[in-house]
């Protein structure tokens, strides 16, 4: 009789232990999702040509498998100016100014035309330093990493 009792109380366990995993395993599951793309790295290549007093920078456009990155919207261009006259300061943080928002449909215009390359022109000022850089977004406005900057005095 004794063994009779502690197989139904063996049975009776077993069975509220596998009730209980069963319910602790029970939850809500999202359906599947697809890996997005890595975001496009940041430009890495800015560079700058003088010609009279206009500047034009120059970058590569990132690309993601030969494509224009999917998750590329366009790019942002910053500029900090401070007059030559000032003493400098290099421990100071840079103050940037937005100075352009270069979006896709100019991006892709640009792939085609300049093989890749994208470029942004602006007439300058005497007396400054200028340092330039550049940062792509999303569109969610969601912002990259910054460029190398171009920096230099005119």
């Amino acid at each position: 009789m004794f063994t009779s009792i502690n197989k139904g109380l063996i049975l009776k366990l077993s069975i509220l232990a596998a009730f209980a995993f069963y319910l602790s395993g029970c939850g809500r599951k999202a359906p599947p999702v697809a890996p997005r793309p890595a975001p496009p790295p940041a430009v890495n290549d800015l560079s700058r040509q003088m010609q009279e007093d206009t500047l034009k920078l120059t970058w590569t456009i990132p690309k993601h498998k030969k494509k224009i990155h999917p998750d590329l919207k366009g790019f942002f261009v910053y500029r900090s100016r401070k007059p030559l006259s000032e003493s400098e300061c290099p421990d100071c943080p840079l103050k940037f100014k937005l100075v352009a928002d270069i979006g896709l449909v100019t991006v892709k215009a640009s792939e085609k035309k300049n093989k890749g390359y994208m470029t942004y022109s602006e007439t300058l000022a005497k007396g400054y330093r200028y340092i330039y850089k550049v940062v792509s977004y999303n569109d969610s406005g969601s912002r990259f990493g910054d460029s190398n900057l171009v920096t230099f005095d005119y």
